[in-house]
């Protein structure tokens, strides 16, 4: 499984390399392959491996001793017997452990911690503090939970607070490593590629579905993966998020599942959830700032603090899908799962629209314009939008983006539009226009004509 984590893992080596004992924390979402990736870390260095299971700290005590057992008995004499009454004495000896010999030590579902034995944090605080500077002791916390991983590291208020030396937060696959991954395993056309990307998004865990479930058409592999009775996606949603927000979670649910719907301003979220705007406010900010959930979009020529014309979005494709067909149907797929799918079928080509022009967006960032951009992202006002405005002092490049098949004509047309909206735009400079589509016939001809003509193979390549 372990794929295209070549940067996080030179950055680990790069910190096993130094001297003396680092406390690193990588957190991301669950099924972003964290722990493929400290696995993948640890094959060729002495290192223990603890996964935090949510039980008694004895049955705990029990696995961790027997992995101590396995992994150092070569380098303790046998005269020392490994007997520990509490985590805090196996955090201590292996940080006395490794004022001999480099030691790497993974707790994985670090956050797990605070429910089986709270105290933990603040003896791990005060253990570190004492027996740090005489170790060399490379300290791995993996967290799943990025709201909880935050507050246990990042809040002034928690014992652990400024203990950490490196923080790594582990991203998916953008579309390009997807792509990668999943064609490494099967055959699948870009188009369908594309479709399916929009719906699971990076996460390699949900893409390692697809060698399984891929029915030939995307339609048919997401009727498998999440609207059959039996689909193994269909509650992934709730799994991960129910336990993320913890009793609040429904608030948060209402507003992410508004934001899927296209509720995507405050005043609309407030509206469609019956929330008082304030409150709207407060889960706005925690899930763009603490969770990571929403991204908050303001028109790409424009001020982000000073702006009052503010959008949100959900970052992840997963997420957005899930509440936007599947969340938000909770009970007719209960009920009629069928009449659910058909409803589906009819929205889904303007959904992947709407993904399309994100990975458009990251396809022009990598582009080659003539200019380097100061700023790449979206405009609107009015009712008027340009799907991508890439500019600086003196260039500008607008760009349409259509999950569609353009004849030359309907290209043509689209960009005399762009030309038109191009008027309303307060930047100043040389600009030029483009169009992004599924496939453009004659798109040599546009390019002659000096227009950016792309479509879903220059994207690929």
């Amino acid at each position: 499984m372990f794929h295209d984590r070549e940067r996080e893992l030179e950055k680990l080596n790069e910190i096993y390399s130094f001297p003396g004992s680092t406390f690193v924390v990588i957190y991301g979402r669950r099924r972003v392959g964290k722990t493929a990736l400290v696995k993948e870390f640890l094959k060729d260095k002495l290192g223990l491996y603890f996964f935090v299971s949510e039980k008694d700290e004895t049955l705990l005590l029990e696995e961790y001793i027997q992995e101590i057992e396995d992994k150092l008995s070569h380098h303790i004499p046998r005269y020392i017997k490994m007997k520990f009454t509490s985590l805090e004495e196996i955090i201590e000896f292996l940080l006395e452990f490794s004022q001999e010999k480099k030691l790497v030590v993974v707790f994985d579902e670090f956050q797990n911690f605070k429910t089986v034995k709270p105290s933990l944090f603040s003896s791990l605080q005060k253990l570190w503090d004492e027996k740090k500077e005489s170790s060399n002791l490379m300290l791995i916390a993996v967290g799943s939970y990025v709201g909880m991983i935050k507050r246990i590291f990042m809040d002034r208020k928690e014992p652990l607070f400024g203990r950490v030396d490196e923080l790594i937060k582990l991203k998916p696959f953008d579309f390009w490593n997807s792509w990668t991954f999943v064609r490494s395993r099967i055959e699948i056309s870009p188009e369908d590629f594309v479709e399916l990307y929009s719906a699971l998004g990076g996460m390699p865990k949900y893409l390692l579905y697809l060698p399984r479930y891929h029915k030939g058409n995307a339609l048919e592999t997401l009727k498998a993966l999440f609207f059959d009775e039996f689909a193994p996606l269909r509650e992934e949603g709730l799994n991960v998020l129910k336990l993320e927000f913890g009793r609040f979670y429904r608030a948060y649910f209402s507003i992410l599942e508004a934001v899927s719907l296209g509720y995507v301003t405050p005043k609309e979220i407030s509206d469609k959830t019956g929330m008082k705007i304030l409150t709207v406010g407060k889960y706005l900010s925690e899930l763009t700032n603490n969770y990571e959930y929403l991204a908050r979009e303001v028109p790409v020529t424009e001020n982000p603090v000073k702006t009052r014309r503010v959008a949100y979005r959900i970052k992840d494709e997963f997420f957005n899908f899930w509440f936007r067909f599947i969340y938000h149907n909770y009970t007719m797929l209960e009920e009629n799962p069928e009449k659910v799918f058909e409803k589906f079928k009819a929205e889904f080509r303007p959904f992947v629209g709407k993904t399309y022009e994100k990975i458009a967006q990251e396809f022009v960032e990598k582009l080659d314009l003539g200019f380097k951009p100061e700023r790449v992202g979206r405009w609107w006002r009015k009712g008027e939008e340009v799907d991508i405005v890439a500019y600086n002092r003196s260039n500008v490049a607008l760009f349409e983006v259509k999950w569609s098949n353009l004849s030359l004509k309907d290209a043509k047309r689209i960009l005399r539009e762009l030309e038109r909206k191009a008027e309303l735009l307060s930047l100043k400079g040389r600009y030029k226009f483009g169009i992004i589509a599924r496939s453009i016939e004659d798109k040599e001809e546009l390019r002659e004509e000096g227009f950016l003509a792309f479509d879903l193979k220059d994207i690929i390549r």
